[in-house]
């Protein structure tokens, strides 16, 4: 089970087709306009809530609360997360930029419930 809280979301307008990345890390590309992350993106903003189907629809990102997102390999939970070349979540390694952290366990395309935190991986003792 997915769990999922609102605090703050906002809008930008989609760079492109987005109706697939719904769940995906998600990163500002242009002027008020956002498009998905590449790996342990610097610029990563919130995680994608909605099916923008073109260039300049609504796309509501989750910046603060509980999010859900598509995992791109297996995260244990407690995990720090960042964004892989595909805008999947994944684990953050040392020195690279985290959007959250994991409340459960995920193996690659599954959902998850992510607690929005972002920061940088610390190095692991």
């Amino acid at each position: 089970m997915t769990v999922e809280q609102r605090i703050y979301d906002f809008s930008l307008d989609a760079d492109r087709d987005l109706e697939d990345y719904q769940y995906h890390i998600m990163s500002i590309v242009g002027e008020f306009q956002c498009g998905p992350a590449p790996a342990a993106d610097e610029d990563s903003q919130g995680i994608l809530q909605n099916l923008p189907d073109h260039e300049g629809a609504e796309a509501e990102l989750r910046r603060v609360g509980i999010s859900k997102v598509v995992c791109g390999d297996t995260i244990p939970w407690g995990s720090k997360v960042t964004s892989d070349g595909n805008s999947h979540g994944v684990v953050a390694v040392e020195g690279e930029r985290y959007v959250g952290i994991a409340l459960q366990n995920g193996v690659e395309g599954r959902v998850i419930s992510l607690l929005m935190e972002f920061g940088y991986a610390p190095a692991i003792s």
